[in-house]
């Protein structure tokens, strides 16, 4: 059973909040709140470097490169039939074409939401009706800060890709009940695309209960 916007009920109520809300914050009372030096190590269109040097009074010295992130937006298109839109698309850093959902950085003071239906519209050539926010997640917290919004997009109507210069993209429709089987089999292997998957079904679906969580997109 779902609702009108594609979202099961019981995951509805449990998302209903704004994707630009902060997370929550954890105590900590580590080596990382020792004194640190900081400066920028490098500058670029898209994300900058910064050096953190360490020294906890009466330890030893270390290092850390923190990649700091303007944020991004991933989204979640369901067709009318309840197909999923993905995109394939040539990522450089592992010189391959990956099977993904749309996405895209959030440009200086841009609101999440707009951000969505820009990068839809921009990487699949769908403009939808209805966009709302699925949850957010720190991409790779392990060396960036980068916040990633997770939307559902509904009510698609085809307008035509606005690729930008040096894009390889490419449209793929996947019925929902494949995708799975393809995280499975290492057919879609990038992160964003299987967390954004994972908070439309539901953290607990089996792939059978994901199944019955599918319905037309109204």
């Amino acid at each position: 059973m779902t609702s009108g916007t594609g979202v099961p009920p019981v995951f509805k109520l449990q998302w209903a909040g704004e994707t630009s809300a902060p997370l929550p914050a954890l105590p900590y009372h580590g080596s990382m709140t020792a004194p640190f030096t900081s400066r920028i190590t490098h500058e670029g269109p898209v994300f900058r470097v910064e050096r953190r040097e360490y020294a906890p009074p009466g330890g030893r010295a270390f290092v850390r490169d923190i990649v700091r992130h303007p944020g991004a937006v991933t989204i979640l298109p369901v067709l009318d039939d309840g197909g999923i839109v993905f995109v394939r698309n040539y990522r450089v850093a592992v010189d391959a074409p990956l099977l993904e959902l749309p996405a895209g950085k959030l440009e200086r003071g841009e609101d999440p939401k707009e951000a969505a239906g820009r990068e839809l519209e921009e990487e699949t050539g769908y403009r939808a009706a209805a966009i709302v926010p699925l949850g957010q997640f720190f991409t790779t917290p392990g060396f960036s800060d980068e916040r990633m919004h997770a939307f559902l997009a509904t009510g698609l109507t085809h307008v035509g890709q606005r690729l930008e210069p040096g894009e390889e993209i490419t449209v793929e429709t996947v019925p929902s009940v494949e995708v799975w089987p393809m995280i499975r089999d290492g057919a879609i292997r990038d992160g964003k695309t299987i967390a954004a998957l994972a908070l439309w079904f539901g953290f607990a679906a089996t792939p059978s209960c994901a199944a019955s969580h599918v319905g037309t997109a109204r």
